[in-house]
């Protein structure tokens, strides 16, 4: 009777545990990809270089993926023509239209650039995010694009913040034709590192068994497995010249990121910790240098 209580007893705590793991990581799940949660919930600064980037009525380009979704860009052709064109991605919560400060750096140095709605932001389609992993292979697809146009003397330089930057450290694990460089200013390593960070920093939750459980969700309904998003693996078969930039005050993807991502890459490479910087912030608090710095790495590897 015993033996049998106990039994009962032990089904019934794993059947709530079971219950509550699903219930947490769907949540997390939802919070975390859905279009709907806290992508939405984050503030978006509209600034003058914005306003600059769609005063010049850029030309809205669009592909259609293999999960049937119609992503955007917006493709800013450069003053003088040019067959050098850099692809300007954006972070987590963001889209195009705010990427304006970096739009305007590259085109002012003389290139075309494209900066792409990733899906679930922006003029694009798709219900979850693809936190750079699912993103890769959408790059890529812009980049065969631009390859198309330009034929044999298209040249294209990758720059990204945040997620972007992250998106831009995975594509280049897919050895993408004719990108002359890559800069990635604050991208995280891993999807699930950055899960258990931002667990214990807003919520003070361990990782597990909510994130492995969330990564089921993932699978199912964003259709991939975020645990294979990982620079260390993209990274250290690259050989496209790579800067890493952060800022060293960032609380939101910490800066060891950067120190890992700029000894993961085997090509040439150039790490800038800017001193004070949150996430997302180095380009204001350091704006004439980051210009300086993020051009000049631009043409030290575009053909001239």
């Amino acid at each position: 009777m015993v033996k049998k209580f106990i039994k009962v007893t032990l089904s019934i705590v794993v059947g709530v545990l079971i219950i509550g793991d699903l219930a947490g990581s769907g949540y997390l799940f939802n919070y975390a990809f859905n279009k709907t949660g806290y992508s939405s919930q984050i503030a978006k600064n509209f600034n003058k270089d914005d306003q600059w980037f769609l005063k010049q009525k850029p030309q809205v380009l669009e592909q259609t993926t293999r999960d049937n979704l119609k992503l955007k860009a917006r493709f800013l052709p450069a003053a003088k023509k040019t067959t050098k064109t850099v692809i300007v991605i954006h972070g987590f919560g963001s889209s195009s239209k705010y990427m304006g400060q970096y739009a305007k750096m590259f085109h002012q140095a003389g290139y075309n650039v494209l900066a792409p709605d990733n899906r679930s932001f922006g003029m694009s389609q798709g219900q979850y995010t693809g936190y750079g992993w699912k993103d890769r292979i959408d790059i890529s697809n812009w980049i065969k694009r631009l390859n198309q146009k330009y034929g044999k003397t298209s040249e294209i330089g990758l720059f990204g913040v945040s997620m972007g930057a992250a998106t831009v450290m995975y594509t280049l694990g897919k050895h993408p034709k004719n990108v002359k460089f890559a800069i990635a200013d604050c991208g995280y390593t891993t999807i699930s590192g950055e899960l258990n960070y931002q667990l214990k920093d807003k919520f003070n939750l361990p990782s597990f068994p909510l994130v492995p459980t969330a990564s089921l969700f993932g699978k199912f309904l964003a259709g991939y497995n975020f645990y294979q998003a990982s620079t260390k693996n993209t990274l250290r078969n690259n050989h496209v010249p790579l800067f890493v930039i952060h800022g060293s005050k960032d609380d939101f993807v910490p800066t060891k990121n950067a120190y890992q991502n700029y000894d993961y890459t085997k090509g040439p490479k150039k790490l800038w910790i800017v001193d004070g910087a949150g996430h997302a912030n180095s380009f204001s608090k350091a704006r004439l240098q980051y210009i300086d710095k993020a051009t000049s790495f631009a043409s030290k590897y575009f053909n001239n």
